[in-house]
């Protein structure tokens, strides 16, 4: 008994679905008809007719007919339409809202229009209260609500803590459903009365998600997915009237979600677009002001040729070198490398350059102290630390050349130990490693210092790894060894042509790879 009484239910409701206010009509006025002519033609008014003319009852039957037809014409024209505004919601066009949202998405001049644009037409075709858009975010997965209408009819971006999580009820039945989910008003005493006895958490979260959904007016929400995610929810209110969306209004907007779903990827695609231009913007400018802290030439002496190069991987890096020139005829060289790649190795590498040249021309300006490049390491180290934290560290060289006697003085602080090359002689070649750790790292370290006497004709050749460990094709590095032999083989040249050679070695050494590391060195030659 009972499936019959369902199946009864269920075919009584599609008929009511179905029933029109013209159908309505339409019976109404068969039965008002049926009726009279009952009512003539029964009983003692049918043969009351018959003694009155014998074909009375015929003639009554066509008036009848006449007035009927007259009567549906009339009820037709003037009736029917205002009963069917007030009982039948509006009819539409599902070609014309796909057209016309097809033609927006073209002439739109920005995501937030497109989306206001959506939740309007669809408002104005459904006679829906209240029309929302919810986007999924793809750092956190939570769907945020983009668009949203307001009681007075005006559109307007809701504010952002509108939300629902990715974890929330509506969306886990939304995912597993293949079609839209009526959220009825009754559904929120529901959730309050089954979660009385909920975790705090729980029912912290499922009132969020309910203040969200009432917030919006949502009613029915309908998925907006892709092939493989649900990229947007779209909610819709109640109708005007009261009506229930049917069966053709959720497919109507199952076809508007999938070319929401569209327009959701294609503008997230135009967003990365245009973030990455941005960021190649950016990083264009920063390489340009990072190449303007590099020093445009060498300074002029007659006691030694300087040159450098420095090339990053990256647009930007942390590697950096250095020339100064001091009123006390010391001249200083610098060579750093940034632990990292990219922007965060960068503005530390600038930190680093500002820092370095304040304290070395403090020091000079003062020769009468008793500062030594050692302590001026120290200080340098005990200043990065304190930008830093220990986060991040720098390996530094840094050498003062005395042009009158031809003495370097220097410290590495864990840099690669430069090579000190004397031509003709035997112990031809000399790793420069006295100093101490990396700066950055420790807030106290002490350093030692070494000084060299230079004879005309010695070539030091400061480095980062970026030379050293360039890699082949068949990942093999470039290596000190072959760094030596270059010297070696190029010593009689001036330092640009030294500077050139080294280049051209690693770039054939290194050709079908890309630049793994920051390539960075500063050659000396004594005259």
């Amino acid at each position: 008994m009972a499936p019959t009484l369902r199946r009864l239910t269920r075919r009584t409701r599609t008929w009511r679905q179905r029933l029109s206010v013209a159908r309505a009509e339409f019976y109404a006025e068969t039965a008002l008809c049926a009726a009279a002519l009952t009512f003539l033609m029964t009983g003692g008014r049918a043969l009351w007719l018959e003694r009155l003319w014998p074909h009375a009852d015929a003639l009554a039957a066509v008036l009848c007919v006449v007035l009927f037809v007259l009567l549906h014409n009339f009820v037709t024209r003037r009736v029917v339409p205002l009963v069917a505004r007030r009982y039948s919601p509006t009819p539409y066009d599902e070609r014309r809202i796909l057209f016309d949202l097809g033609q927006e998405a073209r002439t739109a001049r920005g995501i937030d229009e497109l989306y206001g644009s959506v939740a309007r037409r669809i408002a104005e075709s459904l006679g829906a209260d209240d029309v929302s858009i919810f986007v999924r975010e793809e750092s956190g997965g939570d769907y945020l609500c983009r668009i949203s209408s307001r009681a007075a009819g005006e559109w307007a971006e809701p504010a952002r803590e509108v939300k629902l999580a990715r974890d929330a009820f509506v969306v886990k039945r939304l995912r597993s459903l293949s079609g839209p989910l009526v959220v009825e008003s009754a559904e929120f005493d529901a959730w309050s009365r089954a979660l009385a006895a909920a975790a705090p958490e729980r029912r912290a979260a499922r009132a969020s998600e309910r203040e969200a959904l009432q917030r919006v007016g949502a009613h029915l929400l309908v998925q907006v997915r892709t092939r493989e995610l649900m990229v947007g929810i779209l909610s819709l209110g109640t109708r005007r009237g009261r009506f229930r969306y049917a069966a053709g209004d959720k497919e109507v907007l199952m076809s508007v979600a999938a070319q929401l779903a569209l327009v959701i990827e294609n503008s997230r695609l135009a967003e990365r677009l245009v973030a990455e231009e941005r960021l190649l913007r950016e990083l264009a400018l920063a390489a340009e002001v990072q190449r303007r802290l590099l020093p445009e030439r060498p300074p002029e002496s007659v006691a030694v040729e300087l040159s450098g190069f420095c090339q990053p991987a990256r647009g930007v890096g942390g590697d950096y070198y250095d020339f100064m020139s001091f009123d006390n005829r010391q001249l200083g060289i610098a060579i750093a490398d940034v632990a990292g790649k990219g922007m965060a190795a960068a503005l530390l590498m600038s930190t680093m350059q500002a820092t370095l040249r304040s304290l070395s021309a403090g020091s000079n300006l003062l020769p009468q102290t008793s500062h030594t490049l050692a302590d001026m390491v120290a200080t340098l180290n005990g200043l990065l630390w304190n930008s830093t934290g220990g986060l991040n560290y720098v390996t530094f060289f840094y050498a003062q050349f005395d042009q009158h006697t031809r003495r370097l003085s220097y410290v590495n602080a864990g840099h690669n130990p430069p090579l000190l090359f004397r031509p003709g002689r035997s112990d031809g070649f000399r790793q420069l490693s006295s100093g101490g750790t990396v700066v950055g790292v420790f807030e106290h370290c002490a350093y030692e210092q070494e000084t060299v006497e230079m004879r005309p004709g010695d070539l030091l050749l400061a480095y980062t790894d970026g030379l050293s460990e360039a890699l082949s094709a068949g990942g093999e590095e470039f290596g000190e060894a072959r760094i030596r032999e270059a010297l070696a083989e190029t010593a009689g040249l001036s330092v640009d042509e030294i500077r050139d050679e080294l280049v051209r070695r690693v770039v054939k050494w290194s050709a079908g790879t890309p630049q793994y590391d920051d390539l960075t060195f500063v050659v000396m030659k004594v005259r």
